[in-house]
C-alpha cells in the first residue's frame, strides 16, 4: 500500500475503530465523542450549478464488493433491532470495521439534502473531502463521485444509517467516493501530498 494511503487510513480507519472499542467498554470520554468523531464529518466541497459548496456530511470506508452481499444481510438483521448505540458501536466494530473486508480505495457517505451537493455531483462536479479535527490535525481528499440510488453502494450507507439511527421509510441517495489525491493540510506540513 502506498504511503500516504497508510497515514490517512491509519487516522481515518485505525484511530476511529479504537474509538468504537473504547465506546464498547465504557472508556469514551468527552474528547471521542465530540473531537474523535470529526473524523467521520469532513466537508464537501463541490462545484457546478449548484454554486461554489461546502457542506458537513457522515463519511466512511465500504466494504469490497465480494463482501457487500454478506454484509448487507446482517446489517438489514441489525436494522430491525430498536437502535442501541452501544450494541450500534459493537455492531459496527466487529462487522463493518473488519480491515479485511474493507475497499480502501473508497469512501461512502448520503445525501439527506439533496441540493447544492447533489446538484453539482449531478452535473459531474468531483468532490474534495476537507477533514479537520482540532488542535491541528487537517486531511484534504480529492475524489471521483458517483451517486447511488439502488444496488449494494445505496444499500450499504443507508442501512448502516439506520443501525444507529432507527429504520427510515425512505432511503437517500448515496454517494461512492474513489480517492484519488490526500493532502495533509495539517499545521506541521501545510498541504503536502501524501497520496498518490
Amino acid at each position: 500500500m502506498h504511503p500516504g494511503m497508510e497515514i490517512f487510513q491509519r487516522w481515518a480507519f485505525f484511530e476511529r475503530r479504537e474509538l468504537l472499542d473504547r465506546m464498547i467498554h465504557h472508556r469514551a470520554d468527552r474528547f471521542d465523542f465530540t473531537v474523535g468523531f470529526t473524523r467521520h464529518n469532513p466537508a464537501f466541497i463541490t462545484d457546478g450549478p449548484g454554486g461554489l459548496n461546502g457542506s458537513i456530511k457522515g463519511v466512511g470506508y465500504i466494504h469490497k464488493e465480494r463482501f457487500l452481499e454478506e454484509t448487507l444481510k446482517k446489517m438489514k438483521e441489525r436494522i430491525t433491532k430498536k437502535p442501541d448505540m452501544f450494541e450500534a458501536a459493537e455492531f459496527l466494530r466487529n462487522e463493518i470495521y473488519d480491515e479485511k473486508k474493507v475497499d480502501f480505495s473508497m469512501l461512502t457517505s448520503l445525501e439527506l439534502a439533496k441540493k447544492h451537493t447533489y446538484e453539482n455531483v449531478r452535473a459531474g462536479s468531483d468532490i474534495t473531502l476537507l477533514y479537520y479535527m482540532p488542535t491541528s490535525t487537517s486531511y484534504e481528499v480529492r475524489c471521483s463521485a458517483e451517486i447511488y440510488e439502488k444496488g449494494p453502494y445505496y444499500e450499504f450507507p443507508n442501512a448502516l444509517h439506520d443501525i444507529f439511527h432507527g429504520k427510515r421509510e425512505r432511503w437517500s441517495p448515496a454517494y461512492i467516493l474513489r480517492m484519488k489525491e490526500i493532502y495533509d493540510n495539517s499545521a506541521e506540513v501545510m498541504g503536502e501530498r501524501i497520496y498518490p
